[in-house]
Parts: structure tokens; sequence; C-alpha cells
């Protein structure tokens, strides 16, 4: 049984900015220093949507606008190789989009392309060269597509592929070669949910399927520490019913287990720093539309829940994280158009417990580094650790070290790296920057 507890998290603050324009259903993501707000719900109940993008610039904590070629919902946002892409979505009136607008961080200039068909809502995820855009919401009959539309972002091509069933309200994310979409709603109607899960292995270019356990759509999903996290969601419409299931598939013993969240709710927000997995706000009572402030965290080192709170309701929020922050954007809901503007950021500068202990011992040298680092610790007992990306995903792991040890980050991509190491129960985890 996994305990649950409410803690304060060491050196961890929560601080609120705005959006230029409150919104439901944003897109967004964390990218080179940037996190990009894209799109979104300006009136919820008729189906008015925006084109205004917000970035926000941590380096000096400030904030520009600009615009995607259309007004629309639902974005999926992925950024790979300086280029960020804001594909389809939802159009006024509930219609569906398949324009992808590409940004690129270096030129500053846009350029509109275009999915395979129709799709809003869609799961972006990247396996190598190619980004993946699985599903959504379409023009198509019953209002929901299986289409997979396929980019080559090194031949500038596209190609498609499918899922096993047709739907929406899914969510999916990708570990190594491994990508694993579950849940959603099969049609626009009635709405039924389903426990399908659709597993692409790019190694093999095959497809799977598995099961959840439990049927629901508006399902979260992150990966971290080389596990993928389906979490909460409507069981069904009829029933209203909101899940506090968190189905949990690790992907390299391809095992399944369970867990759950302190609060039942769907349409939830979730970002990952260090080892450190947050499930944000997101609605807990379906026929009353009501959003929440409840925040569940998951420490992937302790295997331990805890819960914080945001400062203010939300639904239908986003989720983004960037270097030692995470980000929970805007919100609102269907029948009482209430939108939000607020940006909550929580910044973690070194999760865990036992740091002042662990400071003492441990020395990771240097920072920046041109990728080599070395770990020292000044007492003859061993310790471990772990390495994640500036994703969450664990690329490298290291088990009774005695005293110090080198690591080698110069063959992975990215410049933001969390180094977590523990000694019993005392953890520190540090962000590391590789200049290249």
């Amino acid at each position: 049984m996994i305990a649950m507890s409410c803690i304060s998290h060491v050196n961890a603050q929560w601080s609120v900015e705005h959006l230029s324009q409150a919104r439901a259903f944003p897109g967004a993501i964390g990218y080179l220093d940037k996190v990009y707000v894209a799109g979104g719900y300006i009136q919820a109940s008729t189906g008015i949507m925006t084109n205004r993008v917000d970035v926000y610039d941590n380096s000096n904590d400030s904030w520009s606008i600009d615009s995607l070629s259309s007004v629309r919902g639902d974005v999926a946002v992925i950024a790979v190789n300086n280029n960020v892409y804001f594909a389809g979505g939802s159009t006024n009136g509930f219609g569906n989009a398949k324009e992808v607008d590409v940004y690129n961080t270096v030129s500053g200039i846009w350029s509109v392309d275009s999915l395979i068909t129709t799709q809003g809502a869609c799961i972006p995820v990247i396996i190598g060269n190619k980004i993946y855009f699985a599903g959504g919401t379409s023009n198509a009959t019953n209002g929901v597509t299986k289409v997979v539309s396929i980019y080559d972002y090194t031949t500038d091509t596209w190609t498609s592929d499918s899922l096993s069933l047709a739907r929406f309200g899914h969510h999916g994310a990708v570990v190594g070669n491994i990508a694993v979409f579950g849940g959603g709603y099969l049609n626009t109607s009635s709405y039924p949910t389903t426990k399908r899960v659709d597993i692409y292995n790019a190694s093999t270019d095959t497809w799977d399927t598995a099961s959840l356990s439990q049927a629901r759509g508006n399902i979260a999903c992150i990966a971290a520490g080389g596990k993928i996290f389906f979490a909460g969601g409507l069981v069904s419409v009829g029933s209203g019913v909101v899940s506090n299931v968190v189905d949990i598939y690790d992907v390299a013993n391809n095992s399944w287990s369970t867990a759950t969240l302190s609060l039942g709710r769907r349409s939830i927000a979730t970002a990952t720093i260090g080892n450190l997995v947050f499930f944000a706000g997101g609605e807990q009572r379906f026929s009353q539309n009501i959003p929440c402030k409840r925040v569940d965290i998951y420490n992937l080192i302790t295997g331990m829940w805890t819960t914080d709170s945001l400062s203010v309701p939300h639904d239908a929020l986003a989720g983004a994280q960037l270097n030692d922050k995470v980000f929970f954007i805007g919100g609102g809901s269907y029948s009482n158009n209430l939108l939000n503007d607020e940006v909550e950021i929580y910044t973690d500068h070194a999760a865990g417990v036992g740091e002042s202990f662990l400071n003492n011992l441990f020395t990771i040298s240097p920072n920046p580094s041109n990728g080599i680092v070395t770990i020292k610790y000044s007492n003859s007992m061993t310790f471990d650790f772990c390495i994640f990306n500036s994703t969450g995903q664990l690329i490298q792991s290291g088990n009774h070290i005695q005293s110090e040890c080198r690591i080698d980050l110069r063959q992975l991509s990215g410049n933001i790296f969390f180094i977590t190491t523990t000694n019993g129960t005392n953890i520190l985890t540090r962000t590391i920057s590789v200049m290249r």
C-alpha cells in the first residue's frame, strides 16, 4: 500500500503569473528556456476559440504575445530540433482543424503545414526523427478518428498509421522507442469510454494492445522514471463518476500496476521535474462542473505520494515543465464559462528530504560542464544515483557506488539534467547544465 501524507517540499515554492487572456484547454510546452501557451476556449459553452500565444521567457521572467494562423482550442503542442509545432485542434463552433503552425525558435519565423486529416485534441509524441499525432476529434463519422499523422522532420514528409480504435479524450506518452496511448471516448454523441491501450514499438514498427484497469475519458498521462502514468478521468457520462485510479505501465518490464490519487477528477494537468511527478487540478464533480485545487505529487525515488494545492481551482488546464519549474496554466468550465488566466508555477531547486545532510557530503562538479561530471561522496558509505532528462525520463542510474563516480552526458540530447543521489532515506536532487 502506498502511503499518503501532506508535507511541504524542501527548497520549493509556489508563485502565480497571469496569461494575457483567460482560456480553457490551451496547449502548452516548455522548450529552450521558454514556455509557449497556445490557443484555447475563450467561451467554453459556445465553442469560441482564440489564436493567442503567450510566451514566457524564463531567462528574464517576462511575457510576450504571438499568434497562431487560426483560432483553435485543444491544440497539440510539441517541440524538437529548434521548432515548436502547434497541431490541429478544435475550431469555432466545435469543428476540427488540421493546420500545423510551426515556429522556428532560431529565426523567429512562422510557417504552416498540415496533418493528414482533421484532428482536435490529438496526442503528440516524438520517437527518433518522427512526430506522431495520434487520434482525436474529427470531422469524420462519429466525430473521432484513429488516424496517426506521422511527420519526419528530417525529410519534411508526412505518412500515416492507425490506432486500433478511433477516439478522443485519450492520452499518451513515450519511453525510449515505445509509445503508449490509453483510454478515451469512442464518439462525440453518447461519449462511451474505453480501457483500450495501443502500444507502438518504433524499433519493430509494430502495434500491440493492452487494457487499463478502468475505462475512462479525459484521462491524464505522463512519462517519468521509465514508467507511463495514466491518471484520473471520467468513468462514464451516465454515472458522472470521476476516477482516482492511476494505471502505471513499466515499459522495461512490460508490466502494469495501480495507485490512487487523493481525489478523483478528470482533465488533470501533469508535469515532472527531477524525481517528482505532478497531477494538478481537474474537475472533481462532473455533473456540477466543479474544478479543484488539488495537486498530487509522486516521488519516483521514495514511492511516496504527497499533496499540495493550487491557489485557485483549475479545470481543463495545461501543464508544462522547464528546468526546475513546473507550470499549471489556465483552465475553465463548459457549463458556467468560468475561465482562468492564472499560471501557477512550482519551483523546486532541490526536491527531496535530507538535503542539508547530503549537501555536506556530496559534491557534483563541474556545473555547468561539457557533459562530464563527477559525483564525490566524502563518507566511506556507498550511494545510489539516478539521472533524469528535462522531461523527467530516467536515462541513467547506478547502485552501490563507492565514494566517487564519473558520468558522461555528452551523447545524450538536451542541456538540462537532474541528478538525484540517495543514501539510505536521504535524498538530494541537483540540476546539471551541459554547455554544448
